[in-house]
């Protein structure tokens, strides 16, 4: 913990104190102690907290454990030069870190992933850091070969920004938050405020997700458990596989005194940075907590909800949040079962490990799992960072818009009269709510990338802030600015714990329907962009309007998410994991989707190989409509 933050800690403990406080304020203290890094000891502890939470809920709780690598930091050094010949920097720190300390420590600022090396390079200011930026660069004759690049975060996923540096010739990366974006420039910093003060940063992996997630010495296969063997990729191919170039992020004081000696106006100025990492790339031990309510049949079909438990530092709002909610949620849960009720499918709730490092630990669980889940998995809810306040929406698969709404309209708004469905219509545009599709930034990943199993996310919004990946995410945070009166908390356990139990009693349920017309309007789109064309656009329309009739007409086929069971094959080359054909992660920014990956892909081959991917689609739309082609 840096002595900055102890100073704010110290100022923030003199709070005043709830009175009789909710039961999540108390979840909250305790997984939030202390940093829970994946592969540390900090990681372990907060699995067994994890674990003795669920167990006392009533819940059969296991620990799966896998031999995963890693990236964990031991030296970070960065010394800030005025010029290429000065011998004393002008900006300094070195930082040390203990992945087996006890008590756990604060992880310095790093970039998980970040290639070791020490190099001394000059400074060139790239924006942020994407393509665009690069191309402006060029056209000012600024070269950025050999250089250092210092971006902005923002407006793509900072592992994107790593690749573009490296093809574009850069030899290290800088990456900073702009105090305009979550600093000083929005309000008050932590702790009087919820905002970054300038000596944090954002932590974070730089893991190319684009082609696999999970553990990249094993990708598409599961990693071991202890004492099992299983293949790797050799050290040169997994080498090959992550970033060649050091990177590492800044807090917004040093990254002002970088830009403040740099003249934007007429290209690179004479400051160089010396960047010393000792990033090793290690096989460490994680631990995914799984949770069981058993159903009521011999082979029951299962209802997932999970989110991950690790986080950079103490991460109160990124996870513990999801992770209280998903506890309450259990807590309800398991009171209910006492008063008689049982569910009719299995409950799963998944505390993941190692999702900040690239969705590591659900996805090789789901890969170890694969078989099963596709045979008996109906849903997976995610809560990843969902919980600052009320004010509620969510995300997902087409065709589970209705499962959100059935609970939705049934839970009131605290202290008001209108239902979290009203409220949500009306902060919407034009009153109705859609769902978007998901994209890789969370551990539903697997779930709807991977094994084509519908998902949903809720999420209570309403207060924000700078602590995101920050050492000051921490239980003050949530308890002064993002959820004061743990208000939120206890309404997504609620919510989680309704949405479960309709779920696992097929009371709500997938909406195959609901589906395929959002997919009918997205072909419409596509129809208007020139490489697909109108004609092709309305033959693909009337396929997905097929199947919302057909299946519409079915009472068992309504409520089958074979839309996804059905188009679930690899997508594209290099791209294997990714099987979801109806949308992938977009390579060029990391977060968000676009829908149709085969069909862009096949286009880029020509006309020909265009129409055999659309003829293909529309023979496996046909066996979702229940015929034979």
């Amino acid at each position: 913990m840096t002595l900055a933050h102890l100073l704010a800690l110290a100022l923030a403990s003199s709070a005043p104190q709830e009175s009789a406080p909710p039961r999540s304020r108390q979840l909250m203290l305790e997984l939030a102690a202390e940093p829970r890094l994946a592969g540390t000891s900090g990681g372990l502890q907060g699995a067994k907290v994890a674990a003795r939470q669920l167990r006392a809920a009533g819940w059969q709780v296991e620990i799966d454990e896998r031999v995963v690598v890693l990236s964990l930091p031991r030296r970070i050094s960065v010394h800030a030069f005025e010029s290429a010949t000065a011998k004393q920097p002008f900006e300094s720190r070195i930082e040390r870190f203990d992945a087996d300390a006890l008590p756990p420590g604060d992880v310095p600022l790093y970039n998980a992933w970040s290639a070791s090396g020490k190099v001394r390079a000059k400074v060139v200011d790239v924006g942020f850091g994407l393509r665009a930026d690069y191309k402006a660069l060029a056209q000012r004759k600024v070269d950025v070969r050999g250089a250092i690049a210092l971006a902005r975060y923002g407006r793509a996923y900072r592992g994107v920004k790593v690749d573009l540096a490296t093809e574009h010739g850069c030899v290290g990366l800088l990456l900073f938050s702009e105090s305009s974006g979550d600093g000083g420039e929005r309000g008050a910093v932590w702790p009087d405020g919820p905002w970054k003060p300038d000596w944090d940063g954002q932590r974070g992996s730089i893991l190319p997700l684009a082609s696999t997630a999970g553990d990249p010495s094993t990708p598409g296969w599961a990693s071991p458990r202890p004492g099992e063997e299983a293949p790797r990729l050799t050290l040169d191919e997994l080498d090959a596989r992550l970033p060649r170039i050091p990177c590492t992020p800044l807090g917004a004081r040093e990254a002002r005194a970088l830009l403040a000696r740099l003249d934007a106006s007429v290209g690179p100025g004479p400051v160089e940075v010396e960047l010393d990492l000792d990033v090793p790339r290690e096989r460490r031990t994680i631990r995914n907590v799984l949770a069981r309510l058993p159903g009521a049949s011999q082979d029951p079909e299962l209802v997932i909800a999970g989110g991950h438990r690790d986080a950079w530092v103490r991460g109160a709002n990124d996870n513990a949040s999801g992770c209280v909610a998903l506890v309450r949620a259990a807590e309800r849960l398991a009171a209910r079962r006492e008063q008689g009720w049982k569910p009719a499918r299995t409950l799963v709730i998944g505390l993941w490990d190692a999702e900040e490092f690239g969705l590591i630990g659900s996805t090789e669980w789901g890969e170890a799992n694969a078989d099963m889940l596709r045979r008996r998995c109906v849903a997976y809810i995610n809560c990843d960072a969902s919980i600052a306040g009320t004010q509620f929406s969510g995300g997902g698969s087409p065709g589970m818009l209705r499962a959100l709404r059935a609970v939705a309209e049934h839970i009131s708004v605290p202290g008001a009269s209108t239902s979290l469905w009203q409220d949500w219509c009306a902060r919407t545009k034009d009153g109705a709510p859609q769902l978007g599709l998901p994209g890789a930034g969370s551990d539903h990943a697997v779930f709807a990338h991977h094994l084509g199993i519908p998902v949903v996310e809720p999420g209570f919004g309403g207060h924000s802030g700078g602590q995101y990946h920050a050492a000051f995410d921490d239980y003050s945070m949530v308890r002064d600015h993002l959820d004061p009166n743990w208000t939120g908390h206890e309404l997504a356990g609620e919510f989680l714990a309704e949405l479960l139990a309709q779920l696992a009693d097929a009371s709500v349920s997938f909406d195959a329907a609901e589906a395929a017309r959002s997919f009918v309007a997205r072909v419409r789109s596509l129809g208007d962009e020139a490489w697909f064309g109108h004609e092709r656009g309305a033959r693909l329309a009337r396929e997905f309007e097929l199947v919302a009739t057909t299946v519409a007409s079915d009472p068992v086929r309504s409520t089958e998410p074979d839309i996804y069971r059905v188009l679930n094959r690899p997508t594209l080359a290099g791209r294997e994991w990714f099987r979801n054909v109806l949308w992938a992660p977009n390579v060029e920014d990391g977060y968000s989707s676009v829908a149709f990956p085969t069909l862009r892909a096949a286009a880029r081959e020509g006309s020909a190989a265009l129409d055999a991917e659309l003829a293909r689609i529309a023979r496996e739309l046909a066996i979702v409509r229940g015929e034979a082609r």
